[in-house]
């Protein structure tokens, strides 16, 4: 038994008529488009975790820098003589 693949206009098709909207529209999840969608999710969560990490560890934050470099300055003043 093959299955048959939908397009966008099939649903479309399924959800409007020559009446408008139909307020009837079933959904359904197989367990493989469940765990379609949940591996979807979880691959972004990580990406999103992934995309953060890097902004904040690997590019270089120059206004931390200018500040670290400004106390370090100013800790070399302080010291006594």
């Amino acid at each position: 038994m093959a299955k048959q693949k939908k397009n966008i206009q099939d649903y479309l098709d399924a959800l409007v008529d020559k009446e408008g909207l139909k307020t009837d529209v079933k959904i359904t999840l197989t367990d493989e488009s469940l765990w379609k969608l949940i591996g979807g999710l979880f691959l972004a969560g990580v990406s999103i975790a992934l995309v953060a990490n890097v902004l904040k560890n690997i590019i270089p934050n120059k206004h931390l820098a200018k500040q670290t470099q400004i106390l370090l300055r100013i800790k070399d003043q302080l010291k006594p003589n």
